[in-house]
């Protein structure tokens, strides 16, 4: 049987300050993340998808991109991603987001973003434990807060920058919600047992959604649903809703992934963009599958490690011939999912550590299945070595101190570089052409990301490609900001910083 009543340290004298309840520790979490929502300005991506997509002259993202129409209404941002499917991709959901902040301003974004950041921490804990919120506590809170933080793969680009956000932390969203039915019938039996006659159209709706929203996360739903439809067929509990979300999960990773644009893309892209390590023709070759390996595999799958931590030691604790259970037959099907999509990434030319978002995500949800299972036992641990618990709660605060005190400082020193250059090219925009400073990140932020190989804030790395503007004059976003702002030219002083 699984454990659903844990010993509730609050009723036993206080391991962590008594002060400290799980709701303020994700108050305190949400909060610094909010302010790092504040400092983050619109980069990269987000200028050229203010405007209307044209893909007709190779839409907005490519260098030499001509004049293009601003966003000014709903319909402007529907016949937009009408282009953008038909001649880039089929992540209309995310990039739609992207378009309709880009059009509304960064402010709305900042904080429905947190409130999304926080809605995603909850949702996993309720599919990996099965609980409501009322069995929330200190360590599971904890747990949830520093794999959120640390443990995603590049948190900078995948929930802090709007594009990325919308894209990755959003559709997780999306993702969980439609999960969440069928981990709580998985957990509870008598979850719907007489479902309510809106089930079916809702699970459609969110099927449909879910499968639409980006393709590592589409795959790895479809893994876990297809094992689901499976279970609950061979248990006679297989209900019409289930089998109605996973056809319009299908359906939806469809209509994502044979977008027209995909190939159109492909194409431009191979012709067009400047990729040194990788050209086009060394594609699916020796090169690719290892650049694949060190930049996109590694980087995940390296902390799940520690995510994994105490599912190891649930199963190590497991009698023989009973290792194969209800929790671990959860926990294989989540872990399966992500290492299969990982895998299939090793095969995507250009794949990047963002693809596995919604893979860490699966992590993360199976670690808190061992970790609802280790509870007691970690409990009385806790009671009977509260000063090394202490202790260790204390050098751990301290590390996430200088950590997120480090995240803020980068964050803040960048965006003051960000403001500051507006305010420059604003006084000179009579000018035909302003020459500005490239960006640059105190040197603390590139050893941050260096020792965490996953993008926390800025670094040069990301200055280069893409965030900042460059010394090209026919660089994609040195055009589309100066139409954002109603500038004329503009260009950076210095090298390229794509040149190796």
């Amino acid at each position: 049987m699984i454990n659903r009543h844990p010993i509730r340290a609050e009723h036993k004298p206080a391991v962590l300050p008594y002060w400290l309840s799980w709701q303020k520790i994700l108050f305190m979490g949400t909060l610094l993340f909010f302010v790092r929502n504040l400092i983050m300005p619109m980069i990269s991506d987000d200028i050229p998808y203010a405007f209307i997509w044209d893909g007709a002259d190779r839409g907005n993202l490519l260098d030499g991109v001509g004049p293009r129409e601003r966003i000014t209404s709903f319909y402007d941002i529907v016949v937009s991603q009408w282009s953008h499917y038909f001649t880039w991709g089929g992540r209309i959901f995310g990039i739609g987001l992207t378009q309709f902040f880009a059009w509304q301003g960064k402010l709305p974004f900042n904080i429905l973003n947190t409130a999304v950041f926080v809605a995603v921490i909850l949702l996993m804990f309720r599919l990996g434990t099965g609980e409501k919120l009322q069995r929330m506590n200190k360590p599971y809170m904890i747990w949830l807060t520093v794999a959120a933080w640390f443990f995603l793969p590049d948190p900078f680009l995948t929930m802090l920058w709007m594009c990325g956000s919308c894209v990755y932390l959003w559709m997780a969203l999306f993702e969980c919600l439609f999960l969440l039915p069928y981990c709580l019938k998985y957990w509870h039996e008598d979850f719907w047992d007489n479902p309510p006659k809106w089930s079916v159209p809702v699970m459609a709706l969110s099927g449909l959604v879910a499968g639409w929203s980006v393709e590592t996360g589409a795959a790895a739903l479809g893994i876990i649903t297809l094992f689901a439809v499976v279970y609950f067929w061979r248990q006679r509990r297989l209900k019409p809703w289930m089998l109605v979300g996973f056809v319009f999960l299908c359906i939806g990773t469809l209509f994502l992934t044979q977008a027209p644009g995909e190939m159109h893309r492909l194409a431009l892209q191979r012709e067009f963009e400047y990729n040194p390590a990788l050209p086009p023709e060394l594609y699916w070759t020796s090169l690719m599958f290892a650049i694949n390996f060190d930049e996109c595999f590694l980087p995940v799958t390296q902390w799940w490690l520690p995510l994994l931590l105490p599912v190891f030691i649930y199963i190590g604790r497991l009698p023989k011939g009973k290792k194969i259970n209800k929790v671990t037959g959860f926990q294989g099907t989540f872990f399966l999912a992500a290492l299969v999509v990982m895998v299939i990434m090793m095969f995507v030319p250009m794949a990047s550590a963002r693809a596995g978002f919604f893979p860490t995500v699966c992590i993360i949800i199976l670690s808190l299945t061992a970790l609802r299972e280790l509870m007691p036992e970690l409990e009385k641990y806790a009671m009977l070595h509260t000063r090394l618990c202490r202790s260790a709660f204390a050098l751990g605060t301290a590390f996430w101190v200088f950590i997120v005190g480090a995240l803020l400082y980068v964050d803040w020193n960048v965006y003051n570089q960000w403001m500051n250059r507006i305010d420059y090219i604003n006084d000179h925009k009579a000018e035909e052409l302003v020459v500005v400073h490239q960006i640059e990140v105190p040197p603390i932020a590139d050893e941050l990301n260096e020792q965490f190989e996953s993008a926390l804030t800025w670094n040069t790395e990301i200055l280069a490609w893409g965030s900042d503007l460059e010394p090209r004059p026919e660089g994609s976003h040195n055009i589309m900001y100066a139409q954002y702002y109603g500038w004329k030219r503009v260009i950076t002083d210095g090298e390229d910083r794509r040149i190796p």
